[in-house]
């Protein structure tokens, strides 16, 4: 405006007169009227940019809040809470700054109790005794108080909130200045003419109160206004409590009243003495310490306010002192503040002077720098405190001995979505971590997921399982033979002696055309049972202790590491299967029980059998000695009656060849699972192959399941080779323990298999079925695990800890 006002003036002077003659002089006025026109609209610019401007500082320091009550509500030891302190205390504007919430979190690391508190009396006129006894300013100076006024100082309560912490609890101290506060008029009296001389009676009084009565038209005492308090009033009894002075009304009587009365020879008026009481004026001592409260911090001690009197004594005056005039809002000459806080847990006192002065905090040293800018996940010792410094009015936290970040530019690189040059590189996606401890629920419902799919899957192929079995043993002669017979037809050798080896579809076909399509699900119901078992078990049971295990022997961060240590692994998946063996031994020995046999038997005909089979063999006899079918399935039935102890050790006869079985498998299914799905998805990531901002992720999203098939295919292949030899042997040991006869030791089996023709290959016989039948199972198995974990809301997503705590801000949460 100022500029724009002065080239319209030059543009007069270099335009001659001609703007005078033609708006006579006018020009001026416009000229005024522009700059002032210009003047206001800049005004008006420069409060809307400052209104823009807090506006903006607002929604900052709302989305730092945000961000700490999201932080401060996930991570609540008092390592972090003192962690969340430096971190925000970093904020170097203290406008956006959550100053109130560091001290909040400072009191709950100290956890302290007011310990002392002191009154300091400020010198107003050179000598503090003559300026205690200053009366014109004795409400200012902790005075001014009746004996009524009991509780005039008060103290802050604690920053941090919660029913942890509880404020201070004070009481004053107050003594009397044996000056005259107030005189309350009791009774107005009636019928002075003039006001009264007040008189204030006491002995031993060092100066005398001065006071005048003010009264109404009726000639009744309204008030008394108190000119000066005196000195020595109160004086004391025996119990210590002060006397309190009386307050005489004396009429005042002139001479040319006392001539009128003597001429009118009436007699005077009958004046009604009015009365008075004396109240006090008490001054504030001191303080006792009811309850030191807690969840005060040791630098930055609690403010403690002395009230001002609810009214000024009548005397009070409020004079300039040294060319400064006084606020009548505060005590100015006198305040009290806490010295001594008590530490919470060890009970040590602490010096406040001290802690604000020197700090309690340690140094950030250069030793600590190195390391930090060495490690981009360290962090600062706890024992590094922000301190509270105040600038240009604005109270704010700093730690002092930290460097401030460079003001250079940083250059950004290309792998990075922003840098901030204090913290270092922000990705393009966020840092995430397994979630290492689950509760019992988690546990159950990760159970549960292995359970459902185990069941799902092994039941869907257990007409693979049923072939594998047959082929392996032999002895369902009728399928055997029109199988075979089937296999020479099509192969049309030209040896009849040789047997063409059977496959797996042949099989199928001569089960359905001989016994029909429901022959392939015999012993499903066996099956069922055995799959629940190891489902439950295998799948929660490694979970347990794959993060058990991590936990205890590793690291935080190598505990939820997205990609678990080989060692972990291999360890928790055996622990696991030794304890699926046990619990699943029962289950297993009958399912392959059942399916050794020719036609379909229940459940409960095969556990009787065995239970029966098992009592002959120890000399017992039972009910009945017929030998028709159904002298013997009665005699089965009465068998399960009355079970002891030697009737159940039996079915854990086959833990050994399960756990020979099932431990390599299991252990092999878990790690080629681990390595392969690791290994294909990080080709994938690293390839960009989904996008440069899509990642997959085991089991998450259709990408993700469908690598948790292929992934668990491969696994079920290397598992079934290197367990198909136990599988093997555990599969002729139960056969044989069915049929009459001594029962032959697994070791017998292994020799005869060996010696035979194939040696050692023997040990694989029906192999394809079962890399086939693994090869489905597995990768359905994953599949349906990952799958039913989501529905179940324990699914890796549901199990991963995301790294992004601006990601509420962003959300707006």
């Amino acid at each position: 405006a100022r500029s724009s006002a002065g080239d319209n003036e030059g543009g007069v002077k270099k335009g001659g007169g001609m703007w005078e003659s033609i708006f006579g002089g006018g020009k001026e006025e416009q000229s005024s009227t522009s700059t002032s026109l210009s003047s206001s609209s800049s005004k008006k610019k420069k409060k809307k940019s400052d209104d823009n401007a807090n506006e903006e500082v607002k929604q900052n320091r709302q989305g730092v809040l945000n961000l700490f009550t999201l932080l401060s509500t996930r991570y609540t030891s008092m390592e972090e809470k003192q962690q969340l302190a430096i971190l925000f205390s970093l904020i170097s504007k203290p406008e956006l700054q959550p100053v109130k919430e560091i001290k909040g979190l400072l009191g709950e690391i100290d956890n302290g109790t007011i310990a002392e508190i002191q009154l300091e009396v400020e010198d107003v006129l050179g000598d503090s005794d003559i300026s205690r006894d200053y009366f014109r300013l004795s409400s200012r100076q902790g005075g001014g108080f009746a004996s009524s006024d009991a509780q005039v100082i008060s103290i802050e309560p604690p920053a941090p909130l919660g029913d942890d912490y509880r404020p201070a609890k004070i009481q004053t101290i107050m003594k009397p200045t044996s000056r005259i506060l107030r005189i309350n008029v009791v009774d107005g009296g009636e019928g002075y003419p003039v006001a009264p001389d007040v008189i204030v009676k006491q002995s031993g009084v060092s100066r005398q109160c001065e006071a005048v009565a003010i009264i109404d038209r009726k000639g009744s005492v309204s008030e008394v206004i108190v000119l000066n308090p005196g000195f020595g009033y109160g004086g004391s009894t025996a119990r210590g409590q002060p006397t309190l002075p009386t307050v005489e009304f004396r009429e005042r009587i002139f001479a040319r009243q006392k001539k009128k009365k003597s001429n009118n020879g009436s007699s005077p008026k009958k004046v009604k003495p009015a009365k008075a009481v004396v109240e006090l004026e008490y001054q504030v001592a001191g303080a006792t310490i009811l309850d030191g409260g807690s969840g005060y911090s040791f630098d930055s001690p609690p403010d403690v306010k002395i009230s001002l009197p609810a009214t000024d004594p009548d005397w009070f005056v409020a004079p300039n002192i040294y060319g400064q005039s006084m606020d009548e809002d505060e005590n100015q000459f006198i305040a009290a503040r806490v010295t001594k806080i008590k530490r919470g847990g060890s009970g040590v006192i602490l010096d406040t002077d001290a802690a604000m002065r020197g700090g309690i905090g340690q140094r950030v040293t250069r030793d600590i720098l190195r390391t930090v800018l060495r490690d981009p996940v360290a962090l600062l010792p706890p024992s590094v405190r922000p301190e509270l410094s105040i600038d240009k009015g604005a109270a704010f936290y700093s730690i002092k001995s930290l460097p401030r970040p460079p003001s250079k530019d940083v250059i950004l690189p290309s792998n990075y979505r922003s840098i901030d040059p204090l913290f270092g590189g922000i990705g393009r996606a966020p840092v995430t971590k397994n979630q290492v401890t689950l509760s019992a629920d988690q546990y159950s419902r990760l159970a549960l997921s292995g359970a459902i799919c185990t069941v799902l899957v092994r039941t869907a192929l257990n007409p693979l399982e049923l072939v594998k079995t047959k082929v392996q043993l032999g002895n369902d002669e009728e399928i055997i033979q029109y199988a075979r017979e089937k296999a020479g037809v099509k192969s049309e050798s030209s040896q009849p002696e040789d047997k063409p080896a059977l496959g797996t579809t042949q099989v199928i076909q001569s089960l359905i055309e001989v016994r029909g399509p429901l022959s392939l699900f015999q012993s499903a119901d066996v099956t069922f049972l055995a799959s629940v078992v190891f489902g439950l078990f295998g799948f929660g049971a490694t979970e347990l202790f794959r993060r058990a295990f991590s936990a205890v022997f590793f690291d935080e961060a190598a505990a939820a590491a997205n990609s678990p240590n080989e060692f972990v692994l291999l360890t928790a998946a055996g622990v696991a299967t030794v304890l699926t063996c046990a619990a699943a031994s029962p289950f297993e020995l009958l399912r392959v029980r059942s399916m050794a046999q020719i036609e379909n038997e229940g459940v409960k005909e095969i556990f009787d059998g065995f239970v029966d089979q098992n009592r002959q063999k120890r000399g017992m006899k039972t009910t009945s000695t017929s030998a028709t079918a159904a002298s013997a399935s009665s005699s089965a039935m009465v068998a399960t009656k009355g079970l002891q102890l030697d009737d159940i050790k039996p079915f854990w006869s086959s833990f050994y060849p399960i756990v020979s079985r099932e431990l390599p498998f299991a252990v092999t299914k878990f790690l080629v699972f681990d390595l392969a799905a690791g290994n294909i998805a990080g080709l994938i990531n690293n390839s960009n192959m989904m996008g440069s901002d899509t990642k997959i992720q085991v089991g998450v999203g259709s990408a993700g399941l469908l690598l948790s098939a292929f992934s668990g295919a491969l696994a079920g292949i290397a598992g079934a080779f290197v367990s198909h030899p136990a599988d093997l042997i555990l599969t002729l040991t139960s056969a044989s323990s069915r049929q009459e006869g001594e029962e032959k030791d697994w070791r017998v089996i292994v020799k005869e298999l060996v010696s035979s023709d194939g040696g050692v290959l023997n040990l694989y016989a029906g192999f394809p079925a079962r890399a086939v039948f693994f090869f489905l199972v597995i990768g359905a198995q994953f599949f349906l695990y990952d799958y039913v974990k989501t529905l179940l809301e324990v699914g890796t997503d549901d199990l991963t800890l995301v790294l992004d705590v601006f990601y509420a801000i962003r959300q707006g949460l």
